[in-house]
């Protein structure tokens, strides 16, 4: 017998950027890709909370149906990288 309701882990992005978390939202995150895309890459994000509040960000302009433009999101990227290796 199938539970009624599928477990589901906190949120990769949620957990690492704010210390705290929601379920992961599945298929409908912007970041699911036959499971959640970033879990596959958690161990990286665990020590860069900044990457992980950008992707954050993202992900929810994007919930609320805000167009980001890969450039935008490029550039936000970018920024960030730049900022954690010091680059002015």
């Amino acid at each position: 017998m199938k539970p009624e309701t599928e477990h589901r882990q906190l949120c990769t992005i949620e957990l690492i950027a704010e210390g705290h978390a929601n379920r992961c939202p599945g298929a409908d995150c912007a970041f699911w890709d036959h499971g959640c895309a970033l879990a596959r890459v958690e161990a990286e994000l665990d020590g860069r909370p900044e990457v992980a509040q950008l992707l954050l960000g993202l992900r929810r302009e994007l919930e609320v149906g805000r167009t980001v433009e890969l450039a935008e999101a490029r550039a936000r990227f970018a920024h960030v990288l730049n900022e954690e290796e010091q680059i002015l």
